[in-house]
């Protein structure tokens, strides 16, 4: 229950959501500027990466304040698990991430979580 308290923190709207839905709206110029210069690979998983981001980003603009707590649970296993799919995919290119914004660090193995 801990470590969930501090994830549901780590993964909350107001850490995550303003970095993401910036590097969101910055990936798809940034895509057609490198489509030519990066192997299709790395392009593609680019590509997935900005999809994973935006069904984040989709999760936390779904959120309403009459929500309960079954609304809520859905909505953090959901964001937990397109996390992880995010921190599969690696780091998003430097130009948009930087080195790593404040709340969006993808090493999650680095929490050490259960």
């Amino acid at each position: 229950p801990i470590m969930h308290s501090i994830m549901q923190n780590l993964l909350s709207k107001d850490v995550l959501y303003p970095s993401l839905k910036e590097i969101t709206e910055k990936y798809p110029e940034w895509l057609q500027r490198h489509r030519d210069s990066l192997p299709r690979e790395q392009f593609e998983k680019y590509q997935e990466q900005q999809r994973v981001m935006g069904r984040i980003c989709e999760q936390f603009e779904a959120e309403q304040p009459t929500d309960g707590d079954p609304q809520h649970r859905a909505r953090f296993e959901a964001i937990l698990d397109l996390m992880q799919q995010l921190q599969d995919l690696g780091h998003p290119p430097k130009e948009l991430a930087g080195e790593s914004p404040p709340g969006l660090n993808f090493d999650l193995e680095g929490l050490n979580l259960p």
